[in-house]
């Protein structure tokens, strides 16, 4: 009876406390529950934003847009009524992210202030009010919108703060962040703000993560009830090369974090991104961090961390954090212990090379099918569904059912191998040569993403001892399965989150790695009766067939789930041509019999600067207004042609681009008196110089170029709008179906273009 006890005790050692921690880890990322509209004032209520954002997320909202406009004057209205004062900043804003590449904007951010009884730094609570102009924008970013607006509402209601709190609802973010940048640059508040929180959104659920920060402790975030952060988002993000408003008030110095949830990418900047496809408890995040953090900011004297730092959620703790230097060391500890515990069961007799030699690629084997699993079957997915390629961020609607479907097979596929594996080598020399694999990822991620290392060093501290001493190893191996899946599931649930099906497979392979890892030398410490194994080694194949036949019966397109295509409308205003164009390599059936021909990548030069491959047809010529360029002035002085010209579009569309189609070099730009180009970043010799402007006024830019060349020199004006529906002429053309959607953010884009060279 002891003995049987004893095997039972060391049996929920080695399997039940790390799956209760795994279900703890993946508890603790989940997003809190609504509020009703009853809660106390002085609390977040989801329920009491939500008609905010009935009102603001009726219809896209491009920079310049006619629902724009009702939507900035809603905000100015609402944030009055709550006490604030608030006003509407209009300024004209040019980046120049790449020599010669400008984007410019005409531009109307809100801005409010809740005045607090000292005068330290202001807290700056922010969010777009722009969407793309193919979306209403509800999760992007109208979410955030009407959070903040409610969150203004509870903090007015909490009383007076020490720091006065500014809320910022920026425009043009969609194209580079303008508003923020406008803010930041020509805003008389702008000087007075010591920190900042942003909210975002690139999906439609889900946690609201803080994934970015710069100067802000993440120990903040345990203000709130439901904290979720992790360092390793921030490595990723990082290497995504994105970018939002947070970048800017970075740039600006300011202690800053930036939140935003990922559920369901589908959703991200299509017509789906709507009303009915918002999740309450998403919104509940985002105000309870902007309320509650906020009220915190403003009540503190805003002292700035100088630390780099690394952080993560753990259950019934919350944030979790601490200095970088500590995983450094910590990974030194990690290895140093491995490497003894080798050496020492190799000097014990434990470990033996040959047979450790052999069991290395038969763990490096494990740790690749881990991810193959998953690649393969996303590559059979779209072969299946060719209409997977032409889905952006590589996601789909069902996407849950077919991960699951993927977590089953992967494991099935990981058993069978671990099986194999143990009849080829002891599990002492699989355990070492996990731990040898392991420790290569640690190195590699101390050197590359140190902020993401943590994740592998923290369970590779007592594999070491368990390799030298077998009456450790259970209690070892328990507490690093513990501590991985503790670790690995939150940063692994978020990171799937992020990156959709189509790179699910590199979370599959890092997944698989830890998993090879504890399992390995995992031999259960009592007999399991013969007829529940017979019963249950076919559920789990069984399982993941299931699952895998009811992701592919419920992948496919409706009226509920439609299926993104691209689709444009190009007009040649010089030669009074126009055709109908795609992008998508493989067509939905009714573009194709509008864009039946290929064209080769490039050729449509006086439409796209982009190198894409096209598929056109002929289409009707509408009578739609030329774009106009006149030239005001031409002078040619030691080889220095400098040209004044304006351009305007009678249609006014929400888009106008002027390009230098011949690639001579363009070494100072001004735009309506602004200088945008020149200086010791002007573009080098050979360069092409364009502008992208949004919200072009009915006057049109005046443009001033000096080119270094005296060669003739071309200019091309297109201008652009977000629908075709706008073209009844063009609408009754064609016949969209109900299962489809627009597949880029320009919607079914109407382009027209025209040129003339100055000689």
């Amino acid at each position: 009876m002891p003995g049987t006890r004893a095997s039972v005790l060391r049996a929920a050692l080695v399997v039940l406390l790390p799956l209760l921690c795994g279900i703890a880890a993946l508890i603790s990322v989940q997003p809190p529950s609504a509020a009703s509209a009853d809660a106390p004032a002085t609390r977040f209520s989801a329920e009491r934003a939500y008609p905010h954002l009935e009102r603001i997320a009726q219809h896209p909202r491009p920079t310049g847009g006619a629902y724009t406009a009702e939507v900035r004057d809603y905000l100015v209205e609402t944030l009055r009524k709550t006490g604030l004062t608030a006003e509407v900043q209009r300024a004209v804003v040019f980046e120049e992210e790449e020599p010669g590449d400008v984007t410019g904007a005409r531009l109307e951010n809100v801005v409010a202030r809740l005045e607090g009884t000292g005068d330290g730094p202001a807290v700056l609570l922010a969010a777009h009010y722009d969407s793309v102009g193919n979306s209403p924008g509800a999760n992007d970013d109208g979410v955030a919108v009407a959070a903040l607006l409610e969150a203004a509402r509870a903090l007015k209601a909490a009383g007076p703060t020490r720091n006065d709190i500014v809320v910022l609802f920026t425009d043009a973010e969609e194209y580079g962040s303008l508003g923020a940048q406008a803010f930041v640059e020509q805003h008389r508040w702008a000087d007075d703000v010591g920190a900042a929180l942003n909210f975002e959104a690139r999906g439609r659920s889900g946690p609201s993560i803080m994934f970015e920060s710069s100067g802000a402790s993440a120990g903040l975030l345990n203000e709130t009830d439901t904290p979720v952060a992790s360092s390793v988002s921030e490595s990723v993000y990082g290497l995504l090369g994105h970018h939002t408003d947070f970048t800017v008030f970075e740039d600006a110095g300011l202690q800053a974090m930036n939140f935003a949830y990922v559920g369901e990418l589908m959703h991200y900047h299509t017509p789906v991104d709507s009303l009915e496809h918002v999740d309450r408890q998403s919104l509940q995040h985002h105000g309870e961090y902007a309320t509650e953090i906020g009220a915190h900011l403003a009540s503190s004297d805003l002292a700035r961390s100088t630390a780099d730092e690394v952080y993560f959620t753990l259950p019934l703790v919350g944030i979790v954090s601490h200095p970088l230097w500590v995983t450094y060391l910590l990974g030194v500890l990690a290895l140093a212990l491995l490497g003894a515990g080798v050496v020492t069961g190799v000097r014990r007799g434990l470990l033996a090379p040959r047979r450790l030699a052999t069991a290395v690629p038969l763990v490096a084997g494990g740790t690749v099918l881990g991810g193959l699993v998953p690649f393969a079957l996303w590559q059979a997915l779209r072969a299946f569904y060719p209409g997977y390629d032409d889905i952006p961020l590589g996601d789909v609607y069902n996407n849950g059912l077919f991960l699951a479907a993927f977590a089953v097979l992967t494991a099935c596929t990981l058993a069978l191998w671990l099986r194999w594996c143990r009849r080829k080598a002891g599990a002492a020399d699989l355990a070492a040569a996990a731990a040898v694999w392991w420790a290569v990822l640690t190195v590699a991620a101390l050197l590359l993403l140190p902020e993401a290392a943590y994740v592998f060093v923290l369970p590779l501290l007592t594999v070491g001892p368990a390799l030298a001493y077998p009456s450790f190893r259970d209690v070892g191996y328990a507490v690093a399965a513990a501590v991985g899946l503790l670790l690995l599931v939150p940063a692994g649930y978020l990171a799937l989150l992020v990156t959709g099906l189509e790179f699910a497979w590199t979370v599959f392979l890092l997944t698989a790695a830890l998993l090879v890892l504890l399992l390995s030398p995992v031999s259960l410490p009592f007999t399991v009766p013969r007829t529940l194994v017979k019963w249950a080694a076919p559920v789990a194949p069984v399982t993941a067939v299931a699952l895998l036949s009811a992701s592919l019966a419920t992948g496919g397109f409706d009226e509920e789930h439609p299926e993104p295509g691209t689709f444009f409308y190009l007009l040649d205003s010089d030669t009074g041509r126009a055709r109908w164009g795609t992008t998508d390599p493989v067509p939905q059936a009714w573009i194709e019999d509008h864009a039946p021909e290929s064209v080769e990548s490039g050729r449509l030069p006086k439409f796209f600067s982009n190198r894409y491959p096209f598929r056109t047809g002929k289409a009707p010529a509408a009578d739609l207004p030329s774009p106009e360029i006149k030239v005001l002035r031409n002078v040619v002085a030691d080889g220095v042609r400098t040209v004044r010209f304006s351009v305007a579009s009678r249609r006014l569309p929400p888009v106008l681009v002027v390009t230098n189609p011949s690639g001579l070099r363009v070494r100072s730009a001004v735009v309506n008196g602004t200088k945008v180009t020149g200086g010791a970043d002007a573009p080098d010799a050979g360069s092409p110089w364009s502008l992208e402007f949004l919200a072009v006024p009915r006057e049109g830019l005046d443009i001033t170029l000096e080119v270094q060349s005296g060669e003739p020199f071309p200019l091309r004006v297109r201008d652009r709008s977000f629908s075709i529906e706008e073209v009844p002429s063009l609408a009754d053309e064609i016949d969209r179906p109900q299962d489809t959607m627009p597949g880029n953010d320009h919607g079914d884009f109407v382009m027209t273009s025209t040129g003339t060279v100055v000689k």
